[in-house]
C-alpha cells in the first residue's frame, strides 16, 4: 500500500482536482553538498570514530566489488550496505545523528538554506529527494525545514540490518517514481514547482517543473541546462 503525504485536496464545480500545492524538489550529495555524498562522508566518518572495522571493511569491499560484477557500478551503490550488516536500525539512527550533529547539518552552503527559505516562503512544500539513505537525509529535515524526506531504507530482518537495501532506487527516471509514490503527481501545480539538481541523470525531475536549477553543475548539466536556458548555481 503507498503512502501518500497529505495535501491540499481542493475541487472545482466539476469535482476535478485542483493543481493547488507547489513543491521544491531538492537532491542532496553533489546539489546540497557539493563534490561529495552524504553517505561516502558517513563510511567515514564511522571509520574515523571506530564504529567500522578492517573485518568489516574487508567484507563490505568484497561484497560490493562482486555487486559490482554481477550488477555495474551503480546497482552496487544501490542496493549494497553491507558495512551496516548486523546492526540494529537503533544504532544506526544513532550513529547517522552523530554525523549529522558533526558534519552534515552545517555542510549546506548558507546561501542554498537561504533559498530553500524563500521557497518555502513562497508556499512550496519542501521535498529531499535522493538515492542516499533515509536515515542520513532525515537529519536535514528540521535543518531544512523539509516536509518530505525521500531516501533509501535499509532492509532489516529479525531486528538486524542485512546489508541491503529496499525500496526504489531514486536514480534518473525513477526518482521521478519514488516522487509520485509520496505525492499526488495530479494535485501537484508543476508549472509553479522548483527543482534543484547537479547531474544530467536528474533530468527527469527537472524537467517535471516550471522552476529547473542546476546546482553546481557536472559539465553535462551545464550544457543542457544553458541550452534550456536554465537558472545554473555554481
Amino acid at each position: 500500500m503507498l503512502y501518500l503525504e497529505p495535501s491540499r485536496h481542493v475541487a472545482n464545480k466539476d469535482g476535478r482536482t485542483l493543481r493547488t500545492q507547489k513543491l521544491a524538489i531538492i537532491d542532496l550529495d553533489g546539489t546540497l553538498l557539493r563534490r561529495t555524498s552524504s553517505e561516502h562522508s558517513f563510511f567515514r566518518f564511522l571509520l574515523l570514530h571506530g564504529r567500522v572495522g578492517l573485518v568489516r571493511l574487508a567484507a563490505f569491499l568484497g561484497s560490493f566489488a562482486m555487486d559490482a560484477i554481477r550488477f555495474g557500478l551503480r546497482g552496487a551503490i544501490g542496493w549494497n550496505a553491507t558495512y551496516l550488516r548486523g546492526e540494529t536500525p537503533e544504532r544506526v539512527r544513532t550513529w547517522a545523528g552523530e554525523y549529522g550533529a558533526a558534519h552534515l547539518r552545517e555542510a549546506v552552503p548558507a546561501g542554498l538554506r537561504e533559498r530553500i527559505r524563500r521557497f518555502k516562503a513562497d508556499g512550496c512544500r519542501i521535498v529531499l529527494l535522493s538515492g542516499s539513505l533515509q536515515v542520513l537525509a532525515e537529519e536535514l529535515r528540521e535543518k531544512l525545514g523539509v516536509d518530505i524526506v525521500i531516501g533509501r531504507e535499509l532492509e532489516v530482518a529479525d531486528g538486524k540490518v542485512t546489508g541491503r537495501r529496499r525500496g526504489v532506487y531514486p536514480y534518473a527516471r525513477h526518482k521521478v517514481e519514488a516522487l509520485f509514490e509520496r505525492v499526488r503527481p495530479e494535485e501537484v501545480d508543476w508549472a509553479g514547482s522548483w527543482a534543484m539538481a547537479d547531474r544530467l541523470s536528474d533530468r527527469p525531475v527537472l524537467e517535471l517543473v516550471g522552476h529547473p536549477i542546476a546546482v553546481h553543475p557536472t559539465r553535462g548539466l551545464r550544457r543542457h541546462a544553458r541550452r534550456k536556458g536554465w537558472e545554473i548555481i555554481g
